[in-house]
C-alpha cells in the first residue's frame, strides 16, 4: 500500500505535465523537421527549379533559426515557458498558412525559411530540454530521452502523412492541414498546462562555476565559456552531416530506383525505431556517461552511411533495413546528449540561453548542410562526395564533444 502511494504521489508530480507538453512540442518539431524532404521534391517538382534553389528554403531557414536561437533562449528565460510557447504556436500557423500561398519559390524565402523556421526553432529540442531538464536532476537523460522520443514520433507521423496529401492534395494544401496540426499541438497545450520550474529544483551550485563570470557583480555571458564553444562545435559539425543527409535521403532512394511512397514511409520507419532508441540512449548515458554513448552512437550512424554508399544493389532491402534500424536508434543524438551534458555542468537559470547560444551549431548545420548537399549533387549527378563528407563531420563532431569534457571539469575555463 505504501508503494502504491509512492507511485501516486510520483505520477501526481507536476514534473510529468512538463514533460508531456515537451513530448508533444517536439512532436511537432520532429514533424516539421522531417517532411522537408518530402516538400522539397514537392516544391522542386512544382516550382520547376533546381536542387540548390529548393534546398536553399531550407538552408535560409536553418540560417535564420542559427541567428535567432540566442535571443529566443535568452527570451525563454525572461517570459517563461507558458508565454514562449503560446507565441511560437502563433508563429508557427502564420508560417505554414502563408507559405501555402506563395505565388513563387522566392516568397518561401520570407514566409517558411524566416517565420515558419522561427517558430521550428522557438519549440525545438534546445528550448524543450531547457524546461524539463529541471525538473529531473537525478535521471536528467533518462527523462530527456523519453521526452525527444517525441521528435521521432513526428517523424513516423508526419512523414508519410505529408506524403500522402502532397501525392493526394498537393503541397499548397498539405501546408495548410499540416500547420494547423502543428498549432493545435503547441498552442491549447501551453496554454493551459505549461508550468514554470520552481527555483528549488535547482540543484546546481553557482559558487561551484566559474566565481569570476558569476559572481563578481558582472553579468553572465555564455559566449565567454571555453566549454560551450566545443559544444556549439559538437552540435554544428553533427547537423552539418545530417542535413546534408536528411534533406537529401528521399531523394536518393528514389534516385536508386525504390518507389517514393515507399522511400517516405521508410524514413518515417526511422522515427518508429527512434522512439525506442533516444530513450535507450538517455538511459545509457546516465550510467556510461555522455561522450561514450555520442561516440557510440554516431559510431552506428556511420556503419548506417556507409552500407548505402558501398552497396551496389539498391534493389536489396537489406541496406535500406539496416540504415532504418542503425539511423533510428541514434536519431538525435545530438540535440538529446548534449542537451543532457549542458545540464549536468551549468546552471539552471542560464540554460535557456546557453542552449540557445549552442543551437547556432544546429541552425548553421540546417543551413550549411541541405544546400552543400544540393551543390554536390548538381555539380556530380550523385550523393557519393556529399555523404562521404557527410561522414567527415561526424567524426569531427565526436572530437569536439570529448574537448567538453576536457575544457570542463570543476570549473567554467573564460575564453580569453
Amino acid at each position: 500500500m505504501k508503494k502504491l502511494r509512492s507511485m501516486v504521489k510520483q505520477l501526481k508530480y507536476p514534473g510529468w505535465t512538463v514533460f508531456f507538453l515537451s513530448f508533444s512540442n517536439l512532436i511537432v518539431e520532429g514533424g516539421a523537421k522531417n517532411t522537408e524532404s518530402v516538400f522539397y521534391l514537392a516544391l522542386k517538382n512544382g516550382f520547376k527549379t533546381g536542387a540548390t534553389v529548393t534546398s536553399l528554403v531550407f538552408s535560409l531557414g536553418g540560417l535564420f533559426g542559427a541567428i535567432t536561437s540566442p535571443l529566443l533562449g535568452r527570451l525563454l528565460d525572461n517570459l517563461g515557458p507558458k508565454k514562449f510557447f503560446v507565441l511560437a504556436g502563433i508563429v508557427i500557423i502564420i508560417g505554414w498558412q502563408l507559405s501555402s500561398y506563395a505565388p513563387n519559390i522566392w516568397y518561401l524565402y520570407i514566409f517558411y525559411s524566416f517565420i515558419a523556421a522561427v517558430g521550428h526553432t522557438s519549440i525545438s529540442s534546445f528550448t524543450a530540454m531547457a524546461t524539463l531538464s529541471p525538473w529531473f536532476p537525478a535521471t536528467r537523460g533518462t527523462v530527456l530521452g523519453l521526452a525527444d522520443a517525441g521528435n521521432p514520433l513526428g517523424q513516423a507521423i508526419f512523414t508519410p502523412l505529408s506524403q500522402a496529401l502532397v501525392l493526394g492534395l498537393g503541397w499548397r494544401w498539405s501546408f495548410r492541414i499540416i500547420g494547423l496540426i502543428f498549432f493545435t499541438l503547441v498552442f491549447p497545450l501551453n496554454l493551459f498546462l505549461q508550468k514554470p520550474a520552481p527555483k528549488e529544483l535547482d540543484e546546481t551550485d553557482e559558487s561551484t562555476i566559474d566565481g569570476e563570470l558569476i559572481n563578481s557583480g558582472h553579468s553572465f555571458k555564455a559566449y565567454k565559456i571555453q566549454s560551450v564553444w566545443w559544444m556549439i562545435g559538437a552540435r554544428g559539425f553533427l547537423s552539418i552531416s545530417n542535413q546534408m543527409i536528411r534533406l537529401h535521403i528521399l531523394a536518393f532512394f528514389v534516385l536508386s530506383g525504390y518507389d517514393q511512397m515507399n522511400a517516405a514511409t521508410a524514413v518515417g520507419m526511422i522515427g518508429v525505431v527512434s522512439v525506442l532508441g533516444r530513450p535507450s540512449l538517455g538511459y545509457l548515458s546516465d550510467k556510461l556517461g555522455r561522450e561514450i554513448m555520442f561516440t557510440l552512437g554516431i559510431g552506428l550512424q556511420l556503419i548506417a552511411i556507409s552500407v548505402l554508399i558501398l552497396t551496389n544493389n539498391m534493389n536489396n532491402l537489406l541496406p535500406i533495413l539496416l540504415y532504418v534500424a542503425f539511423s533510428g536508434l541514434t536519431d538525435g543524438i545530438g540535440g538529446l546528449i548534449l542537451s543532457a551534458k549542458a545540464g549536468d555542468i551549468y546552471p539552471r537559470v542560464y540554460l535557456g540561453e546557453i542552449l540557445g547560444l549552442v543551437e547556432i551549431g544546429r541552425g548553421l548545420g540546417i543551413a550549411i548542410g541541405p544546400i552543400l548537399g544540393g551543390i554536390l549533387f548538381d555539380l556530380n549527378g550523385d550523393y557519393l562526395l556529399a555523404f562521404t563528407i557527410a561522414m567527415i563531420l561526424s567524426l569531427v563532431s565526436i572530437g569536439c564533444s570529448w574537448m567538453i569534457r576536457f575544457s570542463h571539469y570543476s570549473k567554467l575555463t573564460p575564453v580569453s
